[in-house]
């Protein structure tokens, strides 16, 4: 039972910004995991069409979902359900499900939740943030097939506006509730890459996630605030709460259009210094937003999602038409492409076996990529071949050491006489990057920077390095942070290294699209950063509010602190000052 008292204050994680105030609608769908049952011989064959049936099941919901996205939405939405249909026609994925009912003799529905839940557990355990969203979509699809194998699945039907609270949500729930008269999500699990928070935040759904217990406090017809730019949730809000609310919503929404008018005029200091905004990518189809917020270029152009859930690998020219595609569409601003940065057990299950020990520490990214030079060429020829108009540049992830930059470089270089050779057209002058990730490269950036044509700095990833901490281990999350007084020493040592040797320097990690890092970052030397599209309309904003002068004090002023919690502090104080008749609170 709900407790009835006023203003209960649930936080998660900030999905997809907005503010709503509506009913609840509860979503509780059955997740019975099965239990494990043998089957005799003669019903395996109904085993089997029951399982089949099911798939099918699954695939005409999401392809009903993915027509309507195709139509009506475009953009990035089709494709991440599209990765979903791929996954239901994996072969070999469904294939070890029929052999432990044909083998082992498990029913069905135990053969889908073992199969399922290994592959999620997989995914779990890359170290690739990407990678690790993808469980999710894995799950929702477990769930999807486990709900038609065990009695059918019952669709979400809204009756009146509300925000639908629920354990969890699939890609194309969140499409057909878009269809219908949902105001805002709530639930209990999700990440913010996950698919469905992408697909919330592009139909501009405000969203929380990451909620952990919110079913666990809401009934249905529940009032709840919902705050998705901050995170929070408040069930059975005041009447002073809701007023203080509807405030919030009319500002933010007068706010937002006028940022989305703003974003398209160049980003520059109030005393003119010039600080490009540009924009982080997984699928090509993102470029139309990606243009309409006036992002300087792409700064980073994950190439994950071409490979993973293929039967075969994405050939030469695949790639290089995708690569094209992009180039074109944003000429002449910059393209940075990055190679792929997932673990080869992912994408090249026949040539990798055995799982690791610590991924996080593992086979992945360049490491792999060098051992498997071929793919690695092919992929390089690629981004080469896709920048004839000159605006593509290539970056290496995953650096520690300068024997892979000299590896790299040897490979690139081959590619490019290949090409020659062939008479293809390509890049002779494309610029060749590193991601700036691992402590090993900050210590040795002056040397670094002298193999190589740009920095980037990654700060997801060097955040976990530097603290031994990963942020997705609820136990030491608290940690992660990227205003950590070490992390902020070495984000400076590799902006003054690349500034001594003259080569550019962007940031494209999560703390790129924070706000309040914005002054940090320009006081410490960089004037470029790169983000999700949804942050540039803010973070352009938030340059136009400040001078050189003001962002060299406070960097001046927290430079010297010693601990994470005074430097955040020193800056939410400086933030909300600076900006309180720009931006609500």
């Amino acid at each position: 039972m709900a407790d009835p008292k006023k203003d209960i204050v649930l936080e998660g994680i900030p999905a997809s910004p907005g503010i709503v105030i509506g009913p609840c609608f509860l979503y509780q769908y059955r997740r019975m995991e099965p239990e494990p049952r043998r089957i005799p011989d003669k019903h395996i064959k109904k085993e089997l069409r029951n399982f089949r049936q099911s798939i099918e099941n699954a695939r005409n919901y999401i392809q009903e979902s993915y027509e309507k996205a195709r139509l009506q939405y475009g953009g990035e939405i089709p494709r991440i359900l599209e990765i979903q249909l791929e996954i239901l026609n994996d072969r070999v994925f469904l294939d070890e499900i029929e052999q432990l009912i044909q083998t082992e003799k498990f029913n069905a529905a135990y053969a889908t939740f073992l199969v399922f839940s290994s592959k999620k557990e997989q995914l779990l355990k890359v170290p690739d943030d990407y990678m690790r969203e993808r469980a999710l979509d894995v799950a929702n699809l477990k769930w999807l097939v486990l709900e038609n194998l065990m009695g059918g699945r019952q669709p979400i039907v809204l009756n009146k506006p509300a925000i639908v609270v629920a354990d969890d949500l699939s890609p194309a729930d969140t499409v057909n509730l878009h269809q219908q008269k949902v105001l805002g999500i709530a639930t209990n699990k999700g990440g913010i890459n996950s698919h469905t928070v992408i697909i919330a935040r592009a139909l501009s759904v405000p969203a929380v996630v990451g909620l952990e217990r919110i079913t666990d406090f809401v009934q249905p017809g529940h009032k709840l605030v919902l705050d998705g730019s901050h995170g929070t949730v408040i069930v059975n809000p005041s009447s002073k709460t809701v007023q203080k609310y509807q405030k919030r919503r009319n500002l933010f929404l007068s706010l937002e259009e006028a940022l989305i008018k703003e974003s398209t005029k160049e980003s520059r200091t109030r005393d003119g210094r010039r600080i490009f905004i540009l924009a982080n990518i997984e699928f090509e189809n993102e470029i139309k937003q990606v243009k309409k917020v006036g992002a300087d270029g792409i700064g980073l152009f994950r190439t994950e999602g071409i490979y993973i859930n293929r039967h075969i690998l994405p050939s030469e020219e695949e790639q290089t038409q995708i690569y094209l595609k992009v180039a074109r569409e944003m000429y002449p601003k910059p393209v940075t492409i990055r190679t792929i940065d997932i673990g080869g057990d992912k994408i090249f299950p026949h040539i990798f076996v055995g799982q690791e020990p610590n991924p996080f520490l593992g086979y992945r990214a360049i490491r792999f990529c060098l051992d498997h030079a071929d793919c690695f060429i092919s992929q390089l020829r690629a981004m080469l071949r896709a920048n004839v108009k000159g605006n593509v540049q290539v970056m290496i992830p995953m650096v520690s050491s300068l024997e892979e930059v000299y590896q790299v470089k040897e490979l690139f270089e081959k590619a490019k006489a290949e090409l020659r050779q062939e008479g293809i057209p390509f890049g002779e002058n494309t610029p060749l990057g590193i991601m700036v990730e691992i402590p090993s490269v900050v210590t040795m950036a002056d040397e670094f920077a002298r193999e190589v044509d740009f920095f980037s700095i990654g700060t997801n990833d060097l955040v976990q390095y530097t603290l031994a901490v990963d942020r997705s281990n609820e136990h030491v999350a608290y940690l992660y942070s990227h205003f950590h007084p070490a992390v902020l020493r070495l984000i400076k040592d590799a902006v003054d290294a690349a500034r001594a040797a003259n080569i550019p320097v962007s940031m494209c990690g999560e703390m790129a699209g924070d706000p309040v890092a914005v002054p940090v970052l320009i006081a410490m030397g960089l004037d470029t950063l790169s983000a999700a599209h949804v942050m540039i309309p803010e973070m352009k904003k938030v340059v136009r509010q400040l001078t050189v002068a003001e962002c060299e004090a406070i960097y001046e002023e927290i430079r010297h602190l010693k601990t994470t919690k005074e430097i955040k502090r020193t800056l939410e104080t400086f933030f909300s000052e600076k900006f309180k008749d720009v931006f609500f609170e």
